[in-house]
């Protein structure tokens, strides 16, 4: 069993390299990998050549060490999965008659490491927690399968430092709001930059009205609170239990529109993204990568798309039965 963890910034993020196939069925190995996962807020990372082998129900078998494996999906995405399971492809892969076969958002490549930081004007990288439900995803299990030679980094920032690190009336400002989101307004939004992004139909978007989430979540197993509830589905911030009108939703879900109150929150963001709190990762075929949404954020980047691939396996996670969320 491998042995001898890095962590990859602060007590950010722990990398476990020489991993075979077996490790991942071997109860210590499973346990320790929980442990290290818990204990460095929720970025644990896997590498070895041997993985690169690795079959989508092994995968379903790992990430199952983390979480519930969440079986919802679109139908506009169906075409998208691995084998039929819970398995999504990303990146720009197609099939043998040229169809589009991996979920793939067109944001800029990585110029240096400044990039990470996030930009208010260009709105860039898209930092986000992945959600997607009122019942929220607690994670990811992501695989490599296809990288390209250059490009293609997944960043990720420690909220629970970040958020821990800000003055204390933000912090105080942050917790007497939740966020207003919506699929419908998550699919419309990213359809603007990304043409032919599936955007949910009028009997899809009556299936998922808008939830809403804590601003600050208190994670539920290590007690510590994180920014938590930024993505592309947020439509708008409002205080706790503040109610919003059916215009200001149909101007959200049906064309896109960010409320300006979202801004106090990505105003934060160049501080919660700088060096201090955040993991560049480089993707080597077969790395496994698994994070928590609950005190993490993540942002895709680009890659010359034109003429390499890219593609990943991504596993969500929910929580066990039993577990609940829990706000600030």
């Amino acid at each position: 069993m491998p042995t001898n963890p890095t962590t990859l910034n602060g007590s950010f993020g722990t990398l476990i390299e020489d991993v075979r196939p077996a490790d991942l069925r071997d109860a210590e190995f499973r346990a320790e990998a929980l442990r290290l996962w818990r204990d460095h807020g929720g970025l644990l990372a896997l590498r070895g050549a041997a993985l690169a082998g690795l079959s989508p129900e092994d995968l379903l078998d790992w990430a199952g060490v983390f979480g519930a494996i969440e079986v919802r999906r679109a139908q506009a995405r169906d075409h998208m999965m691995v084998a039929g399971l819970p398995v999504l492809r990303i990146g720009n892969t197609r099939d043998g008659a040229g169809r589009m076969i991996a979920q793939q958002s067109d944001v800029p490549a990585l110029k240096s490491d400044a990039d990470m930081r996030y930009d208010t004007e260009t709105r860039r990288p898209v930092w986000h927690t992945d959600m997607g439900s009122a019942v929220p995803s607690i994670g990811s299990v992501m695989q490599c399968r296809v990288t390209p030679p250059t490009g293609g980094e997944t960043l990720f920032a420690d909220t629970r430092t970040a958020f821990a690190k800000l003055e204390p009336d933000v912090r105080e400002k942050l917790m007497g709001l939740e966020a207003v989101c919506s699929q419908a307004h998550h699919d419309k939004k990213i359809s603007l930059y990304t043409p032919g992004y599936p955007v949910l139909s009028p009997a899809e978007r009556a299936a998922n009205p808008p939830y809403r989430h804590p601003v600050v979540l208190t994670h539920p197993e290590t007690g510590a609170p994180a920014l938590y509830a930024l993505n592309s589905s947020t439509a708008a911030l409002v205080p706790k239990g503040a109610a919003v009108t059916q215009a200001q939703l149909d101007l959200w879900e049906l064309e896109g529109v960010e409320d300006e109150s979202v801004s106090f929150y990505r105003n934060l963001l160049p501080f919660v993204t700088g060096p201090d709190f955040t993991v560049k990762w480089q993707w080597q075929e077969g790395d496994i990568v698994t994070w928590d949404n609950r005190c993490t954020l993540h942002a895709a980047t680009g890659f010359d798309s034109a003429r390499h691939q890219r593609e990943m396996w991504r596993v969500t996670l929910n929580a066990r039965e039993g577990a609940a969320q829990a706000a600030a």
